[in-house]
């Protein structure tokens, strides 16, 4: 008999699902049903000559020896974490840092996490995978290490001495996988968020299963006995405190919703002080001074800010309470704050305008009756730029990446201290044939006249008025600007180089256009970014980019609400629909694994008019017989701790009850929240998806 899942209690909750024994963790019963189903779907879509040929290839795109390892400096040296073959679970090294920015990186191995004991255990356990290595400062040769089992977002915590190439006996180590979070204070404390719940039935955690303390714990004490410094509610997301090294000060966050927090510092008689901002806000100090970023409009200083605007202060008149300001950066129709990062004397801004990025230099002023000065950062043509500083506490120097869709990524070093030409670090080899691809943007009209940006990927000649099979990408929510270039090494080898089109769209619910386009779908206005995606499939049809029956959706997580939800709602329109990793029941969110946390994103279903809303769309709850779906593939992972697998386990068997015979299903033993651990693995899920969609829309070619 399937055992009761474990999940909190929840009025909405109790609902006669007859499917909800699929929810069960570690049933026979359970293995058995996703034993069957993956046997059916690796059979017509992942041991076929073709799928395993493709995945073969891809394998080697995502080991190949030629990516670019971009190196993080500490001190003299610069790290790396490698990923490849030979090193499945995750290698750290390090090269001298002058010999890798030279172009001779002279590797040697730090840690190989395929080495360490918990991987050479005998029996069918998990392949624990490096998540995080933390080197403490300013001596950088002690680490605090972060381990996953099968890609959960849970770890485990040791600690590793960088000159033995060991792990420290006695050290820091929290042995029981938990979503833990820790940070180094000095060489013996640390921070450390506890998540106790594998050894106590009332364990301190938030609604969401996070920490809701952060104990100070000095070394050779244990942890349970480590005194709590920052506390929150358990209706808060989490909690966390660091040590800013750089300013020497003592900070902490308290998260009260997904997109609410209240930042302190501790001042000088151990009292940690709030500073004065609106929950939406972020803050950051650099070089005695706050910036702010608001995501909604804030009056200060005796004018309003619009939402999305950069406000830079004195730290030390502001905690004094003085609100002098200066705007960095306001946004405008459109031209949105995209990232702020900073350098020992700049502060880069990277700015988009319609989604092209620029980037604006900020130099704050030298003396008190002084003015920031700024200057605009000179960007090649047809690519997507990101910058990072590479010390700042040494200097400006910054790395530059730059990549779109068919160009493949380069890695420059660059110094922001005088205009010198970008010095050319690596470059990625071409992993597919982009002869004859162009990349266009474009624009839907959705139902209430906004238009919705979307870009469009394939032979110059197929993308207007030559249909061709079509996978068309989406979001649409948490603020995540998910149209941004990126290159396609994967999908333009298996997809485009093929003959395929790719589209990815930039709906409402995202973070494209910043905090406003975010909220014209959030909680009760979902369907606004259904609408959006919906819009832009149609405008792909009407110009005769695709037709219906050659257009595919794919979406992931949050993607994968939207793809389903279109299904539902519109599956006249599609050929195939992949959802990988899915919200899909809408009732139960809240009560499975991290889903409390995502109540300020859909609406809490313990609130009867948001449940009407949630239940209006919820795609478990709206799947009939007797409709045409299209082909659907529903995918997952047994180690996801964040999106629970059993709501892709109970779309599934639902649909397939209610007479939905192409309805598939594929759940990997690893990955947590994504494709896979082992790097083969992500390639088989890589190739079986495509394999699908050359099975179902590739055939349709007109």
């Amino acid at each position: 008999m399937l055992s009761k899942p474990h999940t909190t209690q929840s009025p909405s909750a109790h609902t006669s699902d007859p499917y909800l024994a699929l929810e069960a963790a570690q049933d026979s019963d359970v293995e058995t049903w996703i034993g069957e189903q993956n046997t059916r779907t690796m059979r017509a879509f992942g041991d076929t000559a073709r799928s395993q040929a493709r995945a073969r290839r891809i394998a080697q795109i995502l080991t190949s020896s030629e990516r670019i390892a971009q190196c993080s400096r500490f001190d003299a040296w610069g790290y790396n974490t490698w990923i490849d073959d030979t090193h499945p679970l995750g290698l750290v090294r390090r090269t001298p840092w002058q010999a890798w920015l030279d172009g001779r990186p002279q590797w040697e191995d730090v840690l190989d996490v395929g080495t360490i004991d918990l991987n050479n255990r005998d029996g069918d356990g998990p392949r624990w995978v490096l998540v995080d290595f933390t080197l403490v400062h300013p001596t950088y040769d002690r680490a605090l290490v972060m381990l996953s089992p099968g890609g959960a977002d849970a770890c485990i915590v040791r600690e590793y001495d960088v000159n033995s190439r060991m792990f420290v006996k006695g050290g820091f180590e929290l042995a029981q996988a938990g979503r833990h979070c820790v940070s180094w204070i000095d060489r013996d404390t640390i921070y450390v968020g506890w998540d106790d719940s594998a050894l106590n039935d009332a364990p301190q955690l938030t609604a969401s299963g996070f920490p809701r303390q952060v104990r100070k714990w000095r070394r050779g004490t244990d942890v349970a006995a480590a005194p709590v410094v920052f506390e929150g509610r358990r209706d808060d997301v989490s909690v966390v405190a660091t040590y800013d090294d750089v300013n020497k000060r003592h900070l902490a966050w308290r998260d009260v919703t997904f997109f609410e927090s209240e930042g302190f510092w501790l001042d000088q008689d151990g009292t940690w002080q709030r500073y004065d901002v609106p929950r939406d806000a972020s803050v950051f100090e650099w070089n005695g001074w706050l910036l702010v970023t608001i995501r909604s409009d804030w009056t200060v200083g005796g004018t309003t800010q619009a939402g999305g605007t950069l406000l830079a202060f004195r730290r030390s008149a502001f905690v004094e309470g003085v609100r002098d300001v200066t705007v960095l950066f306001a946004p405008g129709e459109r031209h949105i704050l995209s990232d702020v990062s900073y350098t020992r004397n700049w502060l880069i801004i990277k700015h988009k305008q319609d989604g092209m990025t620029q980037v604006t230099l900020w130099r704050p002023p030298v003396a008190a009756e002084s003015a920031w000065q700024d200057r605009e950062w000179a960007l090649p043509q047809g690519c997507e730029v990101s910058l990072s500083a590479i010390d700042e506490i040494r200097d400006d120097t910054v790395l530059i990446h730059t990549e779109h869709f068919l160009t493949p990524p380069s890695l420059y070093w660059a110094d922001l201290a005088d205009e010198s030409p970008w010095q050319l670090i690596a470059r990625l080899p071409a992993q597919f044939d982009a002869a004859g691809l162009a990349v266009e943007r474009c624009y839907a009209a959705a139902p209430d006249g906004v238009r919705i940006p979307y870009w469009i990927i394939g032979r110059e000649s197929d993308l207007r008025g030559n249909p061709q099979p079509c996978v068309l990408f989406g979001y649409g929510g948490f603020e995540v600007e998910f149209d941004t270039p990126f290159y396609l090494n994967v999908d333009g080898y298996a997809w485009l180089e093929a003959g395929g089109v790719l589209a990815i769209a930039g709906i409402r619910g995202g973070g494209e256009f910043g905090p406003s386009w975010h909220r014209a779908a959030l909680r009760d206005k979902r369907q606004t970014a259904f609408d959006d995606f919906i819009a832009v499939a149609q405008s792909l049809v009407d110009a005769a980019t695709t037709t219906p029956k050659q257009l595919a959706i794919r979406g992931a997580s949050n993607g994968g609400l939207l793809t389903a939800a279109c299904m539902i709602q519109r599956p006249d329109l599609f050929g195939a629909v992949v959802s990988e990793m899915p919200v899909l029941d809408m009732a139960r969110f809240h009560v499975l694994l991290q889903g409390a946390a995502w109540i300020d994103e859909y609406g809490d279903p313990d609130d009867a008019d948001a449940l009407r809303a949630l239940m209006a769309y919820s795609p478990y709850q709206n799947v009939k017989a007797g409709v045409a779906y299209p082909p659907v593939l529903f995918t997952t992972s047994a180690t996801d701790d964040r999106v629970h697998p059993g709501h892709a386990r109970k779309m599934v068997a639902k649909m397939q009850a209610l007479g939905h015979e192409q309805v598939w299903y594929w759940e990997q033993r690893d990955g947590g929240h994504g494709p896979g651990v082992e790097l083969e693995a992500v390639a088989r899920a890589y190739a079986t998806v495509y394999e699908f969609l050359w099975t179902t829309i590739g055939s349709c070619r007109d």
